[in-house]
């Protein structure tokens, strides 16, 4: 004689299964990662513990530790309904529609960069080798970050708000 399952097992089965299912197909970024080609929407953000790297609705983009602002790009009001996009020739931009509002200049070859917000504050983008080539410069305790220089001699700065890169050249 089989026993058959009642449809609240039934459900809890099905609502375990769907569970599992969404955690092994979480996409590959984390929280606290943009890959080239991924983009933050307004109101959109990337986490690290006490710290938050937001694309505010005023189209600043702003990085934050315990709700105080640390670094912005300096483009509140400049435009509306901006996108940070991490584009996948290594360069960091906000748009407003196909207009730039900012960029890092980090522009290079097409490859895989992205940019990650750190467990000490800094927000860096990477390229594909991990070496770092732009910084916010906001890193607090030990940890050291170098920016490499790009071909055309800067480290990304775009303006004074964004000179707070730290920049060592070999």
């Amino acid at each position: 004689m089989a026993s058959s399952l009642s449809s609240p097992t039934i459900f809890l089965l099905l609502l375990s299964a769907a569970t599992l299912f969404s955690l092994l197909t979480t996409p590959a970024s984390a929280a606290n990662r943009l890959n080239a080609g991924q983009s933050l929407g307004p109101g959109q953000s990337l986490a690290q513990g006490p710290y938050l790297f937001i694309m505010q609705q005023d189209c600043n983009l702003v990085l934050y530790d315990n709700n105080k602002a640390v670094w912005a790009t300096g483009t509140n009001g400049r435009a509306s309904g901006c996108v940070l996009k991490m584009q996948i020739d290594g360069n960091l931009v906000i748009y407003s529609g196909t207009r730039v509002i900012w960029a890092s200049n980090t522009n290079r070859q097409i490859g895989f960069y992205y940019l990650i917000l750190q467990r000490d504050r800094n927000v860096v983008i990477y390229d594909s080798s991990n070496n770092a080539i732009w910084a916010t410069g906001t890193n607090i305790g030990n940890a050291a970050v170098v920016v490499i220089p790009h071909s055309n001699g800067t480290a990304a700065a775009s303006g004074a708000t964004q000179n707070k890169v730290k920049e060592l050249y070999p």
